[in-house]
């Protein structure tokens, strides 16, 4: 995995970037926005798997350099911010600038590194001969349907793509304008209402079949899903 980790307390730094090639990453350590921004022109940006970004940093803070990283570079990697900020609106805040997940310090280097093999996991096809398998769950893009054991669930277009998108991000908060405009992309003018009925919906379908999967709102984000242990 290569990481461009961008932080400019120094003890904090120079240790997480041991610790990151500890565990076998390769590590690029900008200690400004300035110096980060001259990583993205002398290489290309989206050669790194993901950038681990500070949010208060000297000259461009954190949330102006995921813009940019964005939408002048089209970086297509993971984007994961580490803060002392730790509010709702922080987290909001960062995920509509184009963040993946956001990390509060202090941090232990095992949970960065797990939050970053998550976001690699994510970023990556999922689908091979559009088939995944999960938690002893099969899901199949092709008949949309969705399998447990014998038992098969044929789910409706949107409400499969719906499963799919929360299926595949297990465990991780999607933000509704995220999900809306992948499953909506080609009807952008729709009623942002439609998202809320189909999770409805889809709530009904899967409760009975599936009852140890839970889609959970979270309260001015989005939507997770879930699967409870087993008694």
């Amino acid at each position: 995995m290569k990481v461009l980790l961008v932080e400019d307390e120094v003890r904090l730094g120079q240790a997480t970037a041991e610790l990151l090639e500890f565990e076998h990453c390769t590590v690029d350590w900008a200690q400004d926005g300035n110096e980060a921004l001259q990583y993205f022109n002398s290489s290309h940006v989206n050669s790194y798997d993901i950038i681990i970004l500070d949010w208060m940093l000297p000259g461009l803070n954190g949330i102006e350099i995921c813009k940019i990283l964005r939408q002048k570079y089209n970086f297509q990697g993971g984007i994961i911010f580490v803060t002392a900020k730790g509010e709702e609106e922080d987290c909001i805040r960062a995920l509509d600038s184009g963040a993946d997940d956001f990390i509060v310090k202090p941090y232990k280097i095992k949970e960065l590194t797990a939050r970053l093999k998550a976001i690699c996991r994510r970023k990556s096809k999922p689908f091979i001969d559009n088939v995944y398998v999960q938690n002893a769950i099969t899901i199949e893009r092709e008949k949309n349907t969705v399998s447990f054991g014998s038992h098969r669930l044929v789910l409706r277009k949107k409400e499969f793509a719906l499963f799919e998108i929360l299926f595949i991000n297990l465990n991780h908060i999607l933000p509704r304008e995220t999900i809306f405009e992948k499953i909506w992309a080609d009807k952008l003018e729709t009623g942002r209402e439609s998202l809320d009925s189909h999770i409805y919906s889809l709530r009904k379908k899967i409760k009975t079949f599936l009852p140890q999967v839970k889609v959970r709102m979270i309260k001015n984000i989005g939507y997770v899903m879930e699967i409870e242990a087993n008694d």
